[in-house]
């Protein structure tokens, strides 16, 4: 469809999370960096924060690539377990301790196991990283488990690194005084900010480029996807693609103003 009309591969502003038009600003850098180091120096509890459409999960999933064999990981994106037994069997699945979910285990049976898997790792050299995506959703109870498993530790060192990962609700709720032993538990809290102005452009100029093409979208047109996107990827993505179709349909070359403002009508927004 409108692909070919404007030379280009494949579509540049697809939502689904591709590592290849992963856009990395300074900020985004600034981020990277700040989780590897919490990493390198066994901080226990990270937090990043930022709204919906900011592109929270497309970072983790570069993050996550970035990391090294050194590093297990186990990736959580929905937290909302009944029990605490049910958080360490998804944790043990995961990092293969367990090839299935026992229903009667204790929690005593899956703690030790959850243990001795860290401390193996451990002695290997190795980090263990638990990450929960969305973790404004995680029951209290759920977040005060992970407070009990980051007890883990040798007399030097945290055995376990865990990465809370959420909407700007996530800040609001480990600030409730319920859960205050893990705020202060949390060394490193981040926030992931929309893409301003310049980066809004660099980001679309960007995917554009890896999907073959440049300079579809004038200066106007830019400074009105940035405007009506709010600097957030995810409506920067939709905006863009729907003024490529709108472009497309009326064969127009470039894209201007007035073919965002049909993108942004048709998507009300």
């Amino acid at each position: 469809m409108y692909e070919a009309f404007y030379g280009l591969k494949e579509n540049p502003f697809k939502l689904s999370p591709d590592m290849e038009y992963f856009f990395v600003t300074p900020k985004i850098k600034s981020l990277l960096d700040l989780l590897h180091y919490g990493l390198k120096q066994n901080v226990g509890f990270m937090m990043i924060t930022g709204e919906v459409g900011v592109g929270k999960t497309s970072f983790l999933r570069y993050f996550l690539n970035q990391l090294n064999h050194n590093v297990e990981r186990a990736y959580l994106f929905n937290p909302t377990f009944r029990s605490s037994e049910d958080l360490l069997s998804f944790f043990l699945l995961d990092l293969k301790v367990i090839d299935k979910i026992d229903p009667f285990a204790s929690k005593s049976i899956l703690l030790q196991k959850m243990y001795n898997y860290l401390l193996s790792q451990y002695e290997k050299g190795k980090k263990v990283l638990f990450i929960i995506d969305d973790a404004q959703a995680a029951p209290d109870f759920i977040l005060e488990e992970l407070r009990l498993i980051s007890n883990f530790e040798t007399n030097k060192d945290k055995l376990i690194q865990i990465l809370l990962v959420g909407q700007p609700e996530l800040r609001q709720k480990i600030e409730s005084p319920s859960l205050r032993q893990l705020a202060q538990r949390i060394a490193i809290k981040a926030k992931m900010e929309p893409l301003n102005r310049e980066e809004t452009a660099d980001y679309i100029s960007y995917r554009l480029l890896k999907a073959g093409q440049t300079n579809l979208f004038d200066k106007k047109a830019i400074k009105l996807i940035h405007k009506a996107s709010k600097g957030l990827p995810r409506l920067i993505n939709l905006i863009s693609e729907r003024a490529l179709i709108a472009g497309y349909v009326y064969t127009k070359p470039k894209i201007g103003k007035k073919e965002v403002k049909m993108a942004l009508k048709d998507l009300e927004i």
